[in-house]
């Protein structure tokens, strides 16, 4: 199953450690596809990634945007709908070999972000309108 994890800067780098657990992420659930009806599967994926991204810089306090998408086990991802309808909870650590890629904000938008955390509303509008870049894992991993 292939999930999208909110994180960090500072957690790319500690995920090649094999220790990470990052206990959170988000994925084209049951509940998704329920509530989402009239989205196609790319639409979905989207929305996942999406809703990771806001995570990683709203709640986790990220300077700029970052998802890691890996792929689990389905015994590793628990749905958890309470949360947001693309919600799973991760079991155990995320091993570097599950990564699939990174997807990460630009430079320039760290005060939309930093606004956005804040309560900025025309922010967190611009935000939800940019489109994050796709990297390899080892493109973004500090030397």
């Amino acid at each position: 199953m292939r999930v999208y994890i909110p994180a960090t800067i500072d957690e790319l780098a500690l995920q090649t450690s094999g220790q990470w657990e990052p206990g959170r992420a988000y994925a084209v659930t049951d509940q998704l596809r329920d509530e989402a009806s009239d989205f196609d599967d790319d639409e979905l994926v989207e929305a996942a990634i999406d809703a990771a991204a806001m995570t990683s810089g709203l709640e986790l306090g990220s300077r700029v945007r970052v998802v890691i998408a890996a792929d689990v086990s389905r015994a590793d991802a628990a749905p958890d709908p309470a949360t947001h309808p693309a919600a799973v909870t991760l079991v155990g650590r995320l091993e570097t070999a599950s990564v699939a890629c990174v997807f990460l904000d630009e430079d320039d938008v760290e005060a939309d972000v930093a606004a956005a955390r804040d309560g900025d509303e025309e922010a967190y509008e611009r935000l939800a309108e940019r489109t994050l870049l796709w990297y390899d894992l080892r493109e973004v991993l500090p030397a």
